[in-house]
Formats: structure tokens, sequence, C-alpha cells
């Protein structure tokens, strides 16, 4: 999961960017904050304060390169999306250091070690020295991704130690969802087969005949040059029409013969297994039902922290920003304070 979600999909950094972006992104705000405890604050080059723990301009643009500048076309990009970018990755800063502080209190939060290890994940997807070269090129700060794993990390645990302890699930939950969506439990028919294709009737022939005890269609290609041999697992209603037609015809094992087919050349296929349509038992279902009620159980756990937390939260908010957003003209720079 870490090193799909923060490094296979980077997001460069361009540093054209930074005074465009700066002052643009605080519609949200009163919103989001409205449930908590928002005070103002002009410490310089300061965004925001959670709990005293502040969050610097600089790694809010670095954070929202990060996120979305890679596929990001700042040239058409409009003040209001620009905004809900911008608003998107100040929310999760503040919620990620809500979650560390509170895996904080607990001695709960990433070891260095756990650091460490994670980060040896990433860098296992890339050959020697190929880690730092992506970094240069992608203008992906090391500091910042390295507060973001940890985040993630943060994340992992926060649901596992903290949430995850609050939930149960009793059989009568599951056998309730089960019944109710039964239909997300019903396997449709599928077939696996060969598809064999060659230049000639001969050529296909001999595949079919060393196909009743090799049905590996790249063992199959590499005896027979000019022979193309694929396998397929398909559902019925995915197979084209021609051939499920000619598929249902056949008992596994059996093969249609060549078939010639003029320009294409000669063709065959050998059905290898026919399964029935059928409904996963209850038993077989519990584990998938389980997962999906725990991950809504999780969820609805994470909303009723969150909303109790931000009761209790002191965030403090930049006043220049707060300016921009009830329609005061900003006369500096958000990183020169006021």
């Amino acid at each position: 999961m870490i090193r799909h979600g923060l490094i296979l999909h980077p997001r460069p950094y361009a540093r054209t960017m930074q005074k465009c972006l700066k002052g643009v992104f605080l519609a949200w705000l009163f919103v989001w904050f409205g449930s908590g405890c928002v005070s103002q604050s002009n410490d310089q080059g300061v965004v925001a304060r959670v709990n005293g723990e502040p969050i610097y301009l600089m790694q809010l643009e670095a954070k929202h390169d990060l996120k979305y500048l890679a596929r990001s076309n700042i040239s058409s990009a409009s003040l209001e999306r620009l905004q809900d970018e911008y608003g998107t990755v100040l929310s999760e800063m503040v919620v990620n250091i809500l979650m560390a502080q509170h895996l904080a209190e607990r001695n709960l939060t990433a070891s260095e070690q756990d650091l460490s290890a994670a980060e040896s994940l990433v860098r296992a997807d890339y050959t020697e020295e190929a880690f730092e070269q992506m970094l240069v090129e992608e203008y992906i700060d090391l500091d910042i991704w390295r507060e973001q794993l940890k985040a993630t990390l943060h994340h992992e645990i926060f649901f596992q130690k903290v949430l995850r302890p609050q939930i149960s699930i009793d059989f009568q939950e599951v056998d309730a969802y089960y019944r109710r969506h039964i239909v997300d439990f019903y396997l449709r028919p599928r077939m696996k087969f060969l598809f064999i294709q060659g230049p000639d009737q001969d050529s296909v022939e001999k595949v079919l005949e060393l196909s009743q005890t090799e049905d590996d269609p790249a063992q199959l290609s590499k005896r027979f040059d000019k022979v193309e041999v694929h396998g397929y697992t398909l559902y019925e209603d995915n197979i084209p029409t021609e051939w499920r037609l000619v598929l249902e015809e056949l008992e596994p094992g059996q093969s249609t013969g060549p078939l010639i087919r003029e320009a294409r050349g000669c063709q065959a296929m050998v059905l290898l297994e026919k399964t029935p349509g059928r409904i996963i038992d209850p038993a077989q279902a519990y584990p998938l039902v389980e997962r999906v009620l725990v991950e809504q159980k999780l969820q609805d756990a994470f909303e009723v922290w969150l909303s109790e937390t931000l009761q209790t939260a002191r965030i403090e908010v930049n006043t220049l920003l707060l300016q921009s957003e009830s329609g005061d003209e900003a006369s500096s720079p958000i990183s020169q304070g006021n």
C-alpha cells in the first residue's frame, strides 16, 4: 500500500507555481473549522497551528505539488479548483497532525525503525540510485516525501490500534448483509479455453494433438513457431458470441477441430473447463462480508473521532488567509505574515 500510494504515482514539484498559488485556497475554512475552536494567528510563514503545532506555507505548497501538480495544468486552473486542491491538502495536514498527536499521547507513533523499514520497502522497487534519481527528476523533496510516508504509517496504526479494537462484528450482522446483497455473491458462469491460430490445418492439428497432454499456452507456442496459442478464462457473457456458440457445444477436453478462416489461416479452440454459475454459500462469504462491515464501521468510527476531536482542538489560522476568504484584499503574500 505504501509503495503504490506514495511513490509509484509521484507528484512533481514545480517552483514556478509557488507565487501564483499563494493565498487562494481558503474558501472552505469557515465550514470545515466551524465545529472546532478557530482563532487568528499572524505568525510569519505559518499557515495554521493545530494545538500549537505549526503548518508552514512551504510545507503546504510542497505537499500540494506532491499530490496534484503531476496531473495539473496550472495555465488553465481556475481559482475555485486551486481553492479545492489547497483546501484538501491543508485539511489532510490538519487531520494528520491530530492523529499523530492522538498516537503520541498513547505512545503509538511510528518508530524510526518502522519508517526505515517502510522506506526500504519502497526503495526495493528501484534499482541502485534510481530512487534518488526519480526524486530529482520529479522535483520531490525527500523530507516532504518522508513526512508523507510517516503520515501513512500513522494512518495504518491509528486504524489498526485505535479504531479497530472498538469494532465487533457478530454473525447476525453478517447474515443480514449477506441476504440483503445476495446478488453480489453470484458467480457468473465462466469458461477456460485455448484459442489456436496457425497458417494451415496441419500445424493446428499438431497443436491440438499436443494439447491433450499439455494445456499451457506458453509451452505450446514454444513448440510451434508459426502457431499462436492463447489461454483465456472468461465469464460466458464476455466471450464473443461466435466463440461462445461453438464452445457451448463442447465438453471439457474436447476441441472444435481445425476451422479454415481463409486470410486468417486456420483456427481451433479447446475447452479446458466449464464452471456453472452459482451463489457463494454463507460460510465462504463470511470473511468477505466481515471485511466490508469492518471497513464501514472503521469509517464511521473515524468520523465520530474526528468530530469529537475538532470540538476541543485549538486551530489557529493565519489572519491573511481569513482576510482573503472574507473578501478583504490582502496587502502582502502569506509568507510575509501580517
